[in-house]
């Protein structure tokens, strides 16, 4: 509502300003907007881009990701308008004068383009920002045959913002056509912000990644290859005779009567991952982008997304229909990658063109890999597991590892102390001494790095309730120490290790060959202690590693890593060489 009154205020003030200045003057003033407006979407993508490029993952900086996309569109348009304003005030330095009725009605007409142009591209540039969908342009169907859809619910009480999209995507097929027409890539471009926006956060997730982020694995089709299928049994939410099929509309409200189901395997790097270590997947994150029969495009959100559904099986995915309101997919498990497959209802006569999740697009070229007949079909191949796979690693190399013998004592608990299960940080501190390192309720440490004098650490006498000696961790994963110090079996200064790439990661990898990559350190030597763990943001390389020497005996460093819940590990490697096997595979149950 807020945001509504403004830009209505703002709407109608720029208005009244340039009718009063006259129409010569309203005139140039709108033609500079207009101008400044195809500059702004001109550089849009490109200066986004760049912006996130420049972002660092951690630290101050790092809120750059996460308004890339709304500044790289508003302040490039307030600069040129600024820009332009003043070369034409310097060249144009008198003023045509008209009379009477003439000079309002031009002023005004002029000043309301003006100012339905600044106003829809503040508009359509703040809902790429985050916590923008306190203004919902686009929201869930709240009742009916699509109930669980995004669908179009209205937007500025004066539409500014549809005028605008309208306006520069006509400008794009026409006078300002490229070979990347706006119109093409954003049909609902006054929506595509505030659809991302709709998060598992209130709006505050990241709204953006960057293209190295998505790969795309394999595609397929599910109906009639004519695309006269029923959408509505296409859109069956199980196999059994007695299972429902899901609504659906588009985001116009309109309900597509046949078609087919395209399905689009993806698979995330860390890049994609939020805060906690999670890739989370809400239907108004990703959009389809499909060409018509008549040239022309339109956008669709999924109707359901495929992930794996249990952290200790790899191969084992589920379907999950978006088919109510706040519906977010979070990924399960601790794997370096994510693999999800996502699917879209596409009309008759439609193609599919390009996959947007979070701003970025992927082209999607050529026929699909694979073509399912009906609903059923696509079950079949999901649970036998031909449809989606897990990210493994292959070609390991075993030659010169350590092998750490795992047999439990009388207790039943291995008697290994060197590769652990445990969410401990190995030391203690309170909460007033955690400087950057940032902690949950329960005192986890859940992000951050922070250094220490060694006499700092370690309490006494004090309240456990303010005491930090843990890393915070989730339901579905555990997290795993390994001591990679001089005399240790998995010592990164052993002979197996000095034969590797410094540029290269250290991780574990588990019975199934999936990949768990370190999240955070513990190193410590006779001057310092320092902490560092971020979910988010896995060790690229032993080269972020604290330097260690053989010729010292004072230091010490663990590797923290973020593990699936329930499966057996069974190598500590850096890349792909092995250094230290476990006999018999550690359990994380």
């Amino acid at each position: 509502m807020v945001m509504k009154i403004v830009c209505t205020v703002l709407l109608l003030a720029i208005t009244w300003v340039w009718l009063n200045r006259g129409f010569f003057s309203s005139l140039i003033h709108m033609l500079c907007t207009i101008a400044a407006g195809a500059i702004a979407f001109a550089f849009w993508e490109p200066l986004a881009h760049l912006l996130l490029g420049l972002s660092p993952d951690t630290g101050f900086l790092s809120f750059i990701g996460y308004v890339a996309w709304g500044t790289a569109l508003i302040l490039p348009f307030g600069l040129s308008l600024l820009l332009l304003r003043y070369l034409t005030d310097k060249i144009l330095s008198s003023k045509v004068a008209t009379i009477g009725i003439v000079e309002y009605l031009g002023g005004g007409i002029c000043g309301a383009v003006s100012a339905a142009i600044s106003v829809g591209i503040y508009f359509i540039g703040y809902g790429f920002l985050p916590g923008a969908n306190s203004v919902r342009p686009v929201d869930y169907t709240q009742t009916g045959s699509g109930i669980g859809s995004l669908q179009r619910t209205g937007g500025l009480w004066i539409p500014a913002e549809r005028f605008t999209a309208g306006l520069y995507s006509r400008l794009s097929l026409t006078t300002l056509r490229t070979g990347e027409p706006l119109a093409e890539w954003y049909p609902e471009l006054d929506l595509a912000g505030y659809s991302i926006n709709i998060s598992a956060t209130g709006g505050k997730a990241r709204p953006s990644m960057p293209a190295e982020a998505i790969n795309i694995k394999k595609s397929y089709y599910i109906g009639d290859a004519t695309g006269s299928s029923r959408v509505s049994d296409l859109l069956a939410t199980g196999t059994t005779p007695d299972a429902l099929n899901q609504p659906y509309v588009g985001l116009d409200g309109e309900t597509v009567s046949t078609g087919r189901l395209y399905g689009v395997v993806v698979e995330f790097n860390e890049s994609a991952k939020e805060m906690n270590g999670q890739v989370v997947l809400g239907n108004g994150q990703s959009r389809l982008v499909m060409r018509g029969p008549s040239g022309g495009t339109i956008a669709a959100h999924p109707v359901a997304l495929i992930s794996q559904a249990k952290s200790s099986d790899a191969e084992l995915y589920g379907r999950f229909p978006y088919d109510s309101e706040e519906l977010f997919i979070a990924s399960v498990g601790g794997s370096s990658k994510v693999t999800m497959g996502l699917e879209f209802v596409v009309p008759q006569g439609y193609t599919p063109e390009a996959l947007v999740v979070k701003n970025t697009r992927v082209m999607l070229g050529g026929e699909a890999d694979q073509n399912f007949a009906s609903a059923g079909a696509r079950f079949s191949a999901l649970s036998s597991g031909g449809l989606v796979g897990g990210t493994a690693i292959s070609d390991i190399d075993t030659t010169d590892l350590q092998r750490l013998e795992t047999n439990p004592d009388r207790s039943g608990r291995s008697t290994n102390r060197e590769i652990t299960v445990s969410d401990r940080i190995g030391y203690s501190f309170e909460v007033r001494q955690k400087g950057s390192l940032e902690i949950d309720e329960e005192n986890g440490v859940t992000r951050g790095t922070m250094q220490f004098l060694p006499e700092e650490l370690g309490v006494r006498g004090v309240d456990r309730k303010v005491i930090v000696e843990k890393f915070a961790t989730a339901d579905d994963v555990v997290l795993v120490r390994v001591n990679v110090s001089r005399d240790s079996p998995a010592s990164l200064l052993g002979r197996a290790a000095k034969t590797v790439d410094r540029v290269l990661p250290p991780q574990l990898i588990d019975t199934n060959s999936q990949v768990y990559p370190a999240v955070g350190y513990v190193y410590a030597d006779r001057e310092i202690v320092k902490i560092s763990f971020d979910p988010a943001r896995s060790i690229r390389g032993l080269a972020e590693l604290p330097t260690m020497s053989s010729s010292r005996s004072d230091q010490t460093m663990t590797l923290i890593f973020r593990v699936s819940k329930g499966v057996d590990i069974e190598y500590f490697a850096v890349g792909q060489k092995v250094i230290t096997e476990l006999d018999p595979p550690l359990a994380t149950n």
